[in-house]
């Protein structure tokens, strides 16, 4: 609450008084010289002057005289109130974060407007206490996104309609937790093909709107107007994060920073998906989890002649027969070693972009330079590449 000289604006002129209202809205502000004044209220979007407007020019001039005492009259806010409280999704106890954001869908132009200015798109601030509660004490009517601001959570956000009066929300906020995990072979070998972890579409941490404790909740999952529920999710979907990570020689990879909820396991190489599983992370994390895929480590070299110093190499290429033929690369260290995960199946193995010619290709037993190369769930599979002298 403050006082500013008449015909001025906050951000052109200096305060004559500031102070805060007291549980039941009164206030009073102390030492004001004699002259025209505004009353201003809250900060921000949020702030209005005097007698609940947000233009100056149809605010009311509020006289102070020498001496005397002016008495203000009622100012009354429209809108409704948006109030609820954090709570920490891992122990279920309220959590004083630093603040919190009240905003429109701004993937469209207008969602929430000020009837005084028609097309305008509002976005509050409120902080939290220390019991973890919140409100948002003037709402329009609108759809909006409310989401945690606070450095030492994740982003998560409740998708809500406002109506009328709105209480009895909780946000639910996390640090993160850990995902980790192995990935073997079907001979139970390691694999260190790409894993990647993407929120399904039922994550909790996309759509976060659990049901209210509190009957007089006027808040529900919108749908924007001309998108069906389905397009909507994918687009949350698209912005929620995903992780990638490539197992270590064991075979192991670990996520960090997660937020519980749904999510899909993939493990790929080269761009052929091997495996996908359907998790639920929980507030503990999850951990010692195995994918087994259906493919084989396949370990190569590039030998010179001769045991000569190898040249510059670049990589060897192996399609898979069949009418969906896939295509791996292998991409050779300094040291001419190499490696790759295949699905079982009959390969031919090109070595024309390799770069230097090439003399024979073996599987450890018998040349394969023009022949094929059948891949199985059993052995250790290998491919061996000599040049010409």
């Amino acid at each position: 609450m403050a006082v500013t000289p008449a015909n001025q604006s906050i951000a052109d002129s200096l305060l004559e008084s500031l102070g805060l209202t007291d549980n039941t809205g009164r206030y009073r502000l102390e030492n004001v010289s004699p002259g025209r004044y505004n009353l201003l209220v809250g900060r921000g979007t949020q702030s209005k002057y005097h007698p609940g407007v947000t233009e100056l020019d149809k605010a009311t001039t509020i006289q102070v005289l020498a001496g005397s005492t002016t008495e203000v009259p009622d100012m009354v806010f429209g809108g409704n109130y948006v109030m609820g409280r954090v709570i920490d999704l891992a122990t279920g106890k309220v959590r004083h974060i630093e603040s919190l954001v009240l905003c429109c869908d701004y993937s469209h132009s207008v969602l929430a407007a000020n009837p005084d200015r028609p097309g305008q798109v509002f976005a509050f601030n409120a902080n939290t206490s220390d019991d973890g509660s919140f409100v948002f004490p003037s709402v329009p009517a609108g759809n909006y996104f409310l989401s945690a601001d606070d450095r030492s959570v994740l982003p998560v956000s409740l998708v809500l309609a406002v109506e009328s009066h709105v209480s009895g929300l909780e946000l639910a906020v996390s640090e993160g937790v850990e995902v980790q995990g192995k990935v073997l072979d079907q001979t139970g070998q390691p694999v260190t093909a790409p894993v990647r972890l993407r929120p399904n579409p039922t994550n909790p941490a996309i759509n976060t709107m659990s049901p209210p404790t509190n009957t007089s909740v006027s808040a529900s999952l919108f749908v924007p107007k001309g998108s069906s529920l389905e397009v909507f999710r994918d687009r949350l979907v698209k912005a929620a994060r995903e992780q990638s990570d490539t197992p270590k020689p064991d075979g192991t990879f670990a996520f960090q920073k997660v937020y519980p909820g749904a999510y899909v396991l993939e493990v790929n190489a080269r761009g052929v998906s091997l495996l996908e599983r359907k998790i639920q992370v929980g507030a503990s994390g999850l951990t010692n989890v195995s994918l087994q895929v259906q493919a084989i480590n396949v370990s190569g070299r590039v030998i010179a002649h001769a045991g000569g110093t190898l040249p510059k190499l670049n990589y060897v290429r192996l399609v898979r027969s069949g009418a969906e033929a896939d295509v791996f690369y292998g991409f050779p260290d300094p040291e001419g070693h190499f490696s790759l995960v295949l699905v079982p199946g009959v390969y031919r193995v090109f070595t024309e972009r390799l770069g230097p010619p090439v003399q024979s290709v073996s599987d450890g037993s018998r040349d394969i330079t023009n022949g094929e190369f059948s891949v199985e769930g059993t052995g250790n599979p290998q491919i061996v590449i000599t040049l010409e002298p």
